[in-house]
């Protein structure tokens, strides 16, 4: 095959020995074939599937010594052009595997083809030939917003089909919500106004291709966004709106729908596969305009890519925590940099590396300052759990809270408490000998959770029923300590018997759909208090919440993670930003026994730039995120000697050179996961590229170490 084209491709396995691109001569019959195509090749006596990433270089082996290709998976290129740099992208930036970069890249289900893609999706939906889940899905998008009732009756769908779809996050159940339409701006308020012309300057390629978007909780973001999102449409490209969590995408989803009828596809893992698949060939052809999910969202196949949403860029989860442990901001903007495009950062509390990005000028800045409709913030009151202790209260309801509590409910609103710890109870110890139920397999203590009489490990699952002995000493004298949501619920039902109350955690919401039928519920006001986890305070919308009780605001200053006060300011101001979304004024009362912490004092007054002002500066001291950037490597073995090992032949290496500071090697704070001992070792450097040198090295020397880049969780 003199002249044949040698093509590079990664092979779909995830493999030491296969990490790299392997040539293949491309046949003159399959010269079509390029980049982004999915190909059989051969592979010693066996045969393989893998994507081709790019084109092998002259001085490469002959022709003689080549394999050539054995033909194309599919019709078409798997994966577009901007999406073949980002697998280059996260096998060099975030330093995985060829094979991790390519699975995260494509939805399983889609890469193995679960479901055959359709020359017409949604032709013929609507025909009785359809199936009654298209016919369902056809309604849905020709009429938004339209009643459950009416939805069933023209289409023929049972309530366990369309419950079925509801738990997708495909459709939403009662009218969605009424949102301006048209890109004139109209509805919007000033600052909004203001708003909506400086991204649209952005992207008619005026101005920075990242911005962000600062805006105190219920200042109007969703509708700023919906703007730009309208103005990308009417420049005939696509958009991509992220959100923190699945349980987020069908109140979003709604509104987006509500806006761009037939034009917005669903994303994310909980869907059915055959949901899935298609919508990520909707997006793929071009028949989607808006895709909307969650963080694996980013890689939705967008031809037109013109426009990237992060919606409370703050959030963690934006942080993928396997291989490859990228954050969705960052795939974003290498994205755009190929698509050319806009990428909008928005949150009431943006990250730190965000804030000061843009105030030190390297992205846009645009700031809503106000609520919409001159709402107030929420009025938010500190108590001191030590003084209450001192007063003789030893309840979980401060004094305060218990009264707010009372006011809000014969006043017949809602309420949200919120403790951002599971289970009933952090552990149970023997009262004779201090024996504590400990995890078998992990270094940490088992969570007794009274919901299903079990004690729990919160890492590896192990479960075992409450003993009745000490297996120590054989005393009874075995007591609960620390307190959970489930004991938080428990407590309240006891102090409010006759109010309607569920929970909100990762228990209890654990089954397909779960989310959505409790939030919806809650919304419906079929419940008149909800006690949860963080989760409530990522985002929800709902009016008639008028007070939020945060039950313990120090669980996180406590742990090992240089990010522990910002997680803590988060919280408490996005906690506070769900009451009073209404007519009402909210009220918000945390109990602390901290107050004079700066993270919580910030969150009192809801004002971001204190808390950045002295956050900032420790950050630079320290030279943390954003004045330098870290590499956490992690050895597990047997033992904890075999866990230390590498990692002390390693330090020795790398404390010798420039530009490098080595912390550890140490013990990780939970030390063992799962029966594996694990050691922790952090390395900073102020240059990006210098910390990538040292983490390709780092994985070269030993590939069963695990890398993680800027990390966010360090236990």
């Amino acid at each position: 095959m003199e002249g044949a084209k040698r093509a590079q491709v990664v092979l779909d396995r995830v493999a030491a020995r296969l990490d790299r691109p392997f040539d293949y001569l491309v046949p003159p019959e399959f010269g079509h074939i390029g980049p982004g195509w999915r190909v059989r090749v051969p592979l010693g006596r066996t045969t393989a599937t893998g994507l081709v990433v790019g084109w092998a270089g002259a001085d490469g082996p002959g022709p003689v010594t080549l394999r050539p290709i054995l033909g194309p998976v599919g019709e078409e290129p798997l994966l577009l052009p901007d999406l073949v740099a980002v697998v280059r992208y996260l096998r060099d930036q975030w330093c995985c595997w060829w094979g991790q970069a390519v699975r995260t890249s494509v939805p399983a289900p889609v890469r193995q083809q679960a479901v055959p893609p359709l020359d017409h999706l949604y032709a013929g939906e609507a025909s009785p030939r359809g199936t009654v889940r298209q016919r369902l899905w056809a309604f849905v998008r020709e009429h938004p917003g339209a009643r459950e009732a009416d939805a069933r009756g023209a289409t023929g769908a049972s309530a366990a089909v369309l419950t079925a779809l509801l738990a997708s996050g495909a459709l939403w159940r009662g009218p969605a919500p009424q949102v301006p339409s048209g890109s004139t701006g109209a509805g919007l308020n000033p600052a909004q106004a203001a708003a909506v012309a400086t991204l649209r300057r952005h992207l008619d390629g005026g101005g920075p291709s990242t911005v962000l978007l600062e805006g105190v909780t219920g200042s109007g973001k969703t509708e700023v966004y919906l703007a730009a999102v309208d103005t990308v449409l009417a420049q005939g490209r696509q958009a991509i709106v992220l959100v923190p969590e699945i349980a987020l995408t069908p109140q979003m989803g709604a509104r987006f729908r509500a806006r761009f009828p037939g034009r917005v596809a669903v994303f994310h893992s909980a869907m059915a596969d055959g949901e899935r698949v298609r919508e990520w060939y909707r997006a793929r052809r071009g028949e989607a305009d808006v895709v909307l999910g969650p963080r694996s969202a980013v890689f939705a196949p967008c031809p037109r890519l013109g426009l990237v949403v992060l919606d409370e860029e703050h959030e963690s989860t934006y942080k993928q925590e396997e291989h490859p442990r990228y954050h969705a901001r960052d795939v974003a903007a290498e994205r755009l940099a190929h698509t050319g495009g806009l990428l909008v950062l928005g949150s009431a509390t943006p990250s730190l590396e965000t804030a000061h990005a843009a105030r030190a000028g390297r992205i846009g800045w645009v700031r809503l300052p106000e609520r919409v409709a001159g709402r107030p913030l929420a009025a938010v009151q500190v108590v001191d759990l030590r003084a209450e202790l001192q007063a003789g209260n030893h309840e979980m309801f401060s004094r305060v809270l218990a009264a707010a509590v009372d006011e809000t409910l014969e006043a017949g609103d809602q309420v949200l408490l919120l403790l951002n710890r599971r289970g009933f109870a952090k552990s149970v110890v023997c009262r004779t000998c201090g024996h504590t139920a400990r995890c078998p397999d992990c270094s940490v203590s088992l969570t007794w959770h009274r919901e299903d009489q079990r004690l729990r490990c919160h890492y590896c699952d192990y479960r075992r029923d409450l003993p009745q002995h000490c297996p120590a000493c054989g005393s009874t004298r075995l007591r609960s300590f620390g307190v959970g949501t489930e004991q938080v619920l428990e407590a309240a039902a006891a102090r409010w018997p006759a109010a309607r109350m569920a929970r909100a955690d990762r228990d209890s919401l654990s089954r397909r759909g779960s989310h959505e039928r409790l939030f919806q519920s809650f919304a419906d006001r079929q419940l008149d208090m909800l006690v949860g986890t963080q989760l409530l305070a990522k985002g929800m919308d709902w009016p008639h919440v008028t007070l939020v009780g945060i039950i313990a605001a120090d669980l996180a200053l406590s742990l090992p993670d240089f990010r522990a006060a910002e997680r803590t300011y988060d919280l408490l101001t996005q906690a506070a930003g769900r009451a009073g979304r209404g007519a009402k004024r909210g009220r918000v009362v945390v109990q602390t026994y901290n107050p004079e912490h700066y993270s919580v004092a910030a969150a009192a007054s809801q004002d971001f730039q204190p808390f950045y002002d002295q956050e900032v500066g420790f950050r630079e001291e320290l030279g943390y995120p954003p004045f330098g950037h870290l590499l956490l490597v992690e050895a597990s073995a047997a033992s904890p000697p075999e866990a230390r090992a590498p990692l002390d032949r390693l330090a020795a290496v790398l404390r010798g050179q420039p530009h490098l500071t080595v912390r550890g090697p140490s013990p990780a704070p939970v030390e063992k996961v799962r029966t594996q001992h694990r050691c922790h070792m952090l390395i900073r450097a102020t240059s990006r590229d210098v910390l990538l040198a040292a983490a390709h090295e780092v994985a070269a020397s030993d590939p069963s170490l695990s890398l993680t880049i800027d990390p966010y969780n360090f236990l």
